[in-house]
């Protein structure tokens, strides 16, 4: 069966999420107490680290990282530090340079391109467009609007459907191990894996076949597995 479509995760997958959160560090002293002698430099490394082993397990870990490592003077409540990432990602959004013409490429070579993100239809668009290239897609699913969320099968259902697709001709392409791979293979996708945080957190689940770095790397992908019966 040939790969006809290519579906994407947003987050850590399309944009530099951690060229963002270092501009978002340097917002930290706008809206907290900082302990003194504690530098933007050593904010971003933390954030930027707790952000790669705790990410895929929720804000609340990276929250409390952040706190047990001294950085504020008066620590936020989880919800304060929630609602000041959320303001600042309606603020950056750091493109990566070769997302666009990835997706470009692949619509030229007649692969439909989808998009599936956990999160609200407002946030999630506005990054787009933040990273130009919002108008990519041959449909986009924001979870919130349809009330189903990865890891359940529903939007990956819905996506093949809107695309005019079986499930088993698109790849889904993401970082996370459970919302991402383990996900979409159970919906029948064929998964890969991009290696963003390098971190694979979930032990109970195998790791895929098809893994990258980047998402450059996907044209050459298809055209592998497509030579190939795209299996």
């Amino acid at each position: 069966m040939k790969i006809k479509a290519a579906v994407f995760d947003l987050d850590h997958t399309l944009f530099d999420r951690y060229a963002t959160l270092r501009i978002v560090a340097g917002d930290f002293r706008k809206f907290f107490e900082i302990s003194e002698g504690v530098t933007d430099e050593f904010i971003a490394g933390e954030l930027t680290w707790a952000d790669k082993q705790y990410v895929h397990f929720g804000w609340e870990k990276i929250h409390a990282h952040l706190v047990e490592k001294g950085i504020f003077a008066n620590p936020p409540s989880f919800e304060e530090y929630r609602d000041f990432l959320l303001g600042r990602f309606h603020c950056y959004a750091v493109p990566f340079p070769f997302t666009r013409p990835m997706l470009l490429k692949l619509r030229e070579k007649g692969i439909k391109t989808g998009l599936i993100t956990n999160g609200s239809h407002e946030l999630q668009y506005k990054k787009l467009a933040m990273v130009g290239i919002d108008d990519c897609f041959d449909s986009i699913i924001a979870t919130r609007d349809i009330g189903v969320h990865k890891p359940e099968r529903g939007p990956f259902d819905i996506m093949s459907a809107r695309l005019g697709l079986e499930n088993g001709e698109c790849l889904y392409i993401g970082d996370n191990p459970l919302n991402d791979v383990e996900a979409s293979r159970r919906a029948g996708y064929i998964p890969v894996w991009i290696r963003t945080t390098g971190v694979w957190c979930y032990p109970e689940f195998e790791k895929p076949e098809l893994q990258a770095d980047t998402v450059a790397e996907i044209p050459a992908i298809i055209e592998k597995l497509n030579s190939t019966g795209g299996r």
